[in-house]
């Protein structure tokens, strides 16, 4: 059988079954018409131009993480050199007060030696 013969056959009974307008609309379109099909050519459009979109935002987003990259090592940098600095001014700070007990115990150790001895 033909696809036109069993296309006839229907229409047929749907027209008997539920009357001329519900057939047509069963059998010769879809229920939004026409233009409401989807075919795959459109999809391509709509993938590809999302694909597109997608490039550019990936784009953009490596742009920004590239920036933040840069500005990450910069400060970074800024705080490795503050910290040095600190552990520098710490030590001198440290040894400058080592020098100084130790000057300091010298001298009471003479002192004290001083007056046993007199």
């Amino acid at each position: 059988m033909a696809v036109d013969e069993v296309r006839v056959r229907l229409r047929e009974k749907l027209e008997a079954a539920f009357g001329a307008e519900e057939a047509s609309i069963l059998l010769d379109r879809p229920p939004g018409g026409w233009n409401d099909l989807v075919t795959q050519q459109m999809l391509t459009r709509e993938l590809d131009a999302l694909r597109h979109e997608l490039r550019g935002e990936m784009a953009g987003l490596r742009a920004e993480m590239a920036e933040f990259r840069g500005e990450m090592r910069s400060e970074m940098s800024a705080l490795s050199a503050s910290v040095d600095r600190r552990l520098r001014a710490q030590t001198w700070i440290m040894t400058t007060t080592l020098v100084a007990g130790l000057t300091i115990s010298s001298a009471w150790s003479t002192a004290i030696a001083s007056a046993i001895v007199r």
